[in-house]
């Protein structure tokens, strides 16, 4: 049975009806949102990587000799952008995985569609290379939709020779963006943002063709060669039917892919891990998942 906790946060997402606003009252609604801060034993920084901004978390007790990387893509439909609920849950993976976390604000459309997300995400990971990571030691991760760009941006280094990453983590993940994406009629009834449209604003990335695209909706691409893969899903999330049919291509094209199904949780709950004990538990499986693959 879920907690009273897990229960009151469902019904406060259910009363807002954030989501099926214009994307302009989204931006703004997501501005006003302010937290606790960056924790204090995390240094915050904004640096350039390949002329792309990016905003770079340092666990400050971290040991010196380490040179492990956590590549964070967030979400948002490819059109939010980074705000403080993201920008505080990112510094706490630094905090718990001793990694140093890179967050790309990347180009977000409809004012620079697709591919500018794709350009910015490759972009910095080849930065993150050329800084000295060892690509075995780098994690790609992400929530919701920045799963997808994060795939995205690995497949479309394959066909470059780029290197692959040691594995990637995904909350909550987005890979079908395109008209063909398959929802449950019940998990949508349970979803507690009440999404008229679940594509809604990731409408805004491109328009209805190059959706389709497998470096848009990699769910649609030829999945071999990926590095393992950790996902948490939420089953009373509406997108959850990506990750299980996601995980099922992998291992078809003989990879690895392990998915933990969260039940009675929705899309993101990670990050009221402060409020909701599975939140709480199920981040901290995540960061040690993390740990585990980056060493």
């Amino acid at each position: 049975m879920n907690s009273l906790q897990s229960h009151f946060i469902k019904y406060l997402l259910r009363r807002s009806n954030l989501w099926n606003k214009p994307l302009e009252e989204i931006r703004k609604s997501m501005e006003r949102f302010k937290g606790k801060g960056i924790p204090d034993d995390v240094e915050f920084s904004k640096e350039l990587i390949s002329g792309v901004p990016c905003e770079v978390f340092r666990y400050r007790k971290a040991k010196e000799s380490r040179k492990k990387a956590v590549l964070y893509f967030h979400g948002g439909g490819f059109s939010l952008g980074i705000y403080s609920p993201t920008r505080e849950f990112v510094a706490k993976i630094a905090q718990k995985t001793g990694a140093d976390v890179i967050l790309p604000d990347y180009r977000l459309a409809p004012e620079e569609p697709f591919p500018a997300a794709l350009e910015d995400g490759r972009a910095v990971y080849q930065g993150v290379l050329q800084k000295g990571y060892v690509p075995e030691e780098l994690v790609i991760a992400g929530d919701s939709s920045g799963c997808a760009l994060g795939v995205s941006v690995l497949l479309s280094g394959r066909e470059e020779g780029v290197p692959m990453p040691g594995a990637c983590c995904f909350i909550t993940p987005v890979f079908n963006i395109s008209d063909e994406a398959v929802f449950n009629k019940a998990r949508w009834k349970r979803d507690p943002f009440c999404l008229v449209d679940p594509l809604g604003i990731a409408k805004n990335y491109s328009d209805a063709e190059s959706r389709k695209s497998p470096l848009a909706s990699p769910l649609l691409a030829d999945l071999k060669e990926l590095p393992p893969v950790l996902i948490h899903a939420a089953e009373d999330d509406v997108f959850f039917e990506d990750s299980q049919q996601f995980a099922k291509k992998i291992k078809s094209f003989g990879g690895s892919c392990e998915v933990k199904n969260h039940k009675g949780m929705w899309h993101l709950f990670h990050m009221q891990d402060d409020i909701v004990p599975e939140s709480r538990k199920a981040f901290s499986e995540f960061c040690s998942g993390l740990q585990a693959f980056n060493g």
